[in-house]
């Protein structure tokens, strides 16, 4: 049977529209999660070479958000004694250390929820008081349980207090803020088949339309 110019039309149109609805793009959301919590932690640097210290952190917090109240960080601290001032980083290459693996910064709760990431910033201390401030910059790469994917930036802001003994813990609050997200699969298997059926019910109406014209 040879087909009319309206009819071959509309078949490619029936095509075209399933076809459309079959390539619709996965729709990827983001679920962001606003952070705010401070923490009190003890610092412990271990000397690996002059002036260079593998600075361990454990933490708690009563308000972190998420149940994230557990905070652990392994970084490489750089100390300049012209300047009280210690530089550090999770990625030891950063201070010019080889052989060294990266380390993270975590954030996490008793459960499966954590996020983790790396850190890099600076702390001066001032040895006539024994306190010292700093700030840090978090970039959040990765996490666990709700947080699988989670990506984003947080701010630290430290405040520490020490003894003259240069081997003991420092003790400090670590006040965290900013946000972090997590990429959401948009359910669309009911979209697609949702586009595919008004695809079908269109242009079997438009045929049966055309059908019926002839038909008359």
């Amino acid at each position: 049977m040879i087909k009319s110019p309206s009819t071959t039309w509309l078949s490619c149109a029936a095509l075209t529209l399933l076809g459309f609805a079959a390539d619709v793009p996965k729709a990827i959301a983001q679920t962001i999660y606003p952070f705010e919590a401070v923490y009190n932690v003890e610092i412990t640097n271990i000397p690996i070479a002059p002036n260079i210290f593998e600075s361990t952190d454990v933490g708690k917090s009563i308000d972190a958000p998420y149940g994230l109240t557990n905070l652990t960080n392994l970084t490489y601290a750089e100390f300049d004694p012209a300047t009280s001032v210690f530089r550090f980083s999770s990625d030891p290459a950063a201070l010019n250390l080889e052989g060294l693996p990266v380390s993270t910064f975590s954030l996490f709760s008793s459960g499966s929820d954590r996020v983790f990431g790396s850190i890099v910033g600076t702390a001066s201390l001032d040895f006539e008081n024994f306190v010292g401030t700093g700030s840090s910059t978090i970039t959040i790469t990765g996490g666990e349980g709700r947080f699988i994917g989670a990506t984003g930036i947080l701010n630290l802001l430290e405040s520490d207090t020490f003894t003259p003994d240069p081997t003991a813990p420092i003790n400090s609050k670590f006040t965290i803020s900013g946000s972090f997200q997590t990429p959401q699969a948009v359910p669309e298997p009911e979209t697609n088949a949702t586009l595919i059926g008004i695809g079908a019910v269109s242009v079997g109406f438009l045929l049966s339309r055309r059908n019926n014209k002839a038909a008359a």
